[in-house]
């Protein structure tokens, strides 16, 4: 099975309002997806993602730009003439056809010979583990069963890229976790170029080769799941990634790249993507599990509340009339609410963010 690359090339989508402003869904969005790459659309509701991915299945026409899927310009051509398959949150399982019905409708629709049929349907329940279902109805299997057909339908077609659209939403959280692991081993394992769209941050650190988060139709930041969450290029992507305090900071000496910020009362080397300026204010990221409670040595602050999560104490501590929160993994110690306590900061885990 064959995978392809797309790219986007400044692409608009602008809803025009019924009486009312013009919604900008998309602005001016440009991007590239390398074949047999595994990529995440994430954002919140509304950040434009999910009109992206009907862009490129087709199913929207952009107000401008152009998509290319494999060199060719498909801008224009209609979803059934675009080398993609779409799997959607809904399933859109045929309810009165069996599951290798299912598996072989678009096959059929592409009128292919019925042993060519019972051998693809055959390979695809295999490689999604439903074997032996085959005259099941849906309504007969569990959500990850009915998902696992979607997969295969999709899969069975042979596209080169194959676009996922919030399909996990429907199952419960022990299954997500199992489905999202099944559709990396799938992707995987038949080569495919996948774009995936979801809102779940795990969903998307989990799966991805790379993460592209979109925010009130604009990409923030693409990078790795790492690049994300260790570097965020703004707030917006520091708060939306992981838990986050955003913490406000002054540049005491600036460097290079580099430079010494003062930061809850105390000072801390730091290193920089954008040079810093002397006496600047920036806002830092702190990372809950870059700060440590001790009983004494460090910044002095007080517990406002203490919960234990099994494999961790979660903290939100006091200082400086700010909060942070505190996220101690198999703590030698605990500490109650009230106490005093001292924060100890890992300089190398901080990242500045302007403001």
């Amino acid at each position: 099975m064959s995978s392809k690359n797309v790219l986007l090339k400044n692409v608009v989508k602008i809803y025009k309002g019924q009486g009312k402003k013009d919604v900008v869904a998309v602005n001016n969005v440009s991007l590239e997806i390398k074949a047999g790459e595994f990529v995440t659309l994430l954002g919140p509701s509304g950040c434009g993602k999910t009109t992206l991915l009907r862009i490129i299945a087709g199913f929207e026409t952009p107000t401008g730009g152009e998509v290319y899927i494999g060199g060719e310009n498909v801008t224009q051509i209609t979803p059934d003439r675009r080398d993609t398959a779409m799997v959607f949150q809904s399933y859109a399982l045929f309810p009165h056809l069996t599951v290798y019905e299912n598996v072989a409708y678009g096959l059929r629709v592409k009128k292919q010979s019925e042993s060519r049929i019972r051998q693809s349907v055959a390979e695809m329940l295999e490689l999604v583990g439903l074997t032996g279902m085959e005259s099941r109805y849906p309504n007969q299997l569990s959500g990850g069963q009915q998902q696992r057909v979607a997969l295969a339908r999709s899969i069975v077609m042979r596209p080169s890229v194959l676009l996922f659209d919030e399909p996990l939403s429907n199952l419960d959280a022990k299954l997500r976790v199992h489905m999202r692991g099944e559709i990396r081993r799938l992707q995987r394992q038949v080569g495919i170029t996948g774009i995936y769209v979801t809102h779940d941050q795990a969903e998307a650190m989990s799966m991805s080769d790379r993460i592209i988060v979109m925010n009130n139709g604009v990409v923030e930041q693409s990078g790795t799941p790492q690049e994300i969450y260790l570097t965020p290029a703004s707030e917006f992507v520091a708060d939306f990634i992981g838990m986050a305090n955003l913490v406000d900071a002054v540049v005491a000496e600036a460097g290079e790249g580099q430079g010494i910020i003062d930061l809850l009362g105390a000072k801390f080397r730091i290193s920089s993507r954008g040079d810093l300026r002397s006496g600047e204010k920036v806002r830092v990221v702190i990372r809950p599990e870059a700060v440590a409670l001790a009983g004494d040595g460090g910044i002095p602050a007080v517990v406002e509340t203490s919960v234990y999560m099994g494999s961790s104490q979660d903290y939100r501590v006091r200082i400086d009339g700010q909060t942070i929160s505190v996220v101690a993994y198999n703590p030698d110690e605990s500490f109650r609410e009230g106490d005093r306590v001292y924060l100890r900061i890992d300089e190398r885990k901080l990242h500045v963010v302007r403001k």
